[in-house]
């Protein structure tokens, strides 16, 4: 299967180029800040299979049109999108499947699925806190909003506060705390490493291409 990655030359394209070959996948180009669009590289070159886009929410519009007018399947792990990237993502679906998802670990999907205990939450607060290297722009995190998000469809309620600590290497760690007078409940994941990202995404890209136009998210590919 042939992919076009953009952000191919930041800390996630690289882990997703180091894990490629163990999916079948086959990097045939590259987008990053000075190499150009995507429409522009589809110009002259042949079109991929699909396109994984782990770059910066400021060619999120671009690459969501250009795929939307090529028929290229597209897979998005971009945070700190605003409503407008993500309403171009969501038109884009109406013409090819797009997968996108603030984080695209499996153990994030089991963390919001064990979440479900806190359906019956009455007299526990809610919060959460996400905590990240150094260099992480975004605060809160896209998982953070992604899992309050989870977090209201689940209680109907949303954390009372979200906490974001930035320091260090710390790739991510994701804490949901219910806290009552007299007890408390804490659920966290932690990624020990981005390879958990790359391969999320690269199974990800395997699972979209081919699919029917639509919105999808990595929970609908367990």
């Amino acid at each position: 299967m042939r992919v076009l990655l953009a952000g191919r030359t930041g800390r996630m394209g690289r882990e997703i180029e180091s894990v490629a070959g163990e999916f079948g996948l086959e990097i045939v180009g590259g987008l990053g800040r000075a190499s150009g669009t995507l429409s522009e590289w589809l110009r002259s070159n042949a079109k991929p299979d699909v396109v994984i886009d782990f770059s910066l929410p400021f060619a999120t519009l671009e690459i969501a049109h250009a795929c939307r007018g090529n028929g290229i399947p597209l897979v998005s792990g971009v945070t700190g999108l605003t409503e407008a990237d993500h309403e171009a993502l969501k038109q884009a679906a109406k013409k090819v499947p797009v997968l996108y998802s603030a984080n695209m670990s499996v153990g994030i999907q089991m963390l919001m699925k064990a979440m479900e205990a806190l359906r019956s939450s009455e007299g526990f607060d809610l919060s959460i806190e996400d905590i990240h290297h150094r260099h992480k722009k975004d605060r809160p995190s896209g998982t953070a909003i992604m899992i309050n998000d989870e977090l209201k469809k689940i209680s109907g309620r949303a954390a009372g506060e979200i906490v974001s600590l930035r320091g260090g290497g710390v790739i991510g760690t994701h804490r949901v705390l219910a806290l009552s007078e007299s007890e408390s409940l804490v659920f966290e994941h932690t990624a020990l490493n981005r390879s958990v990202f790359a391969r999320g995404a690269c199974r990800a890209a395997r699972w979209v291409a081919g699919r029917a136009p639509g919105f999808y998210s990595l929970r609908d590919t367990l």
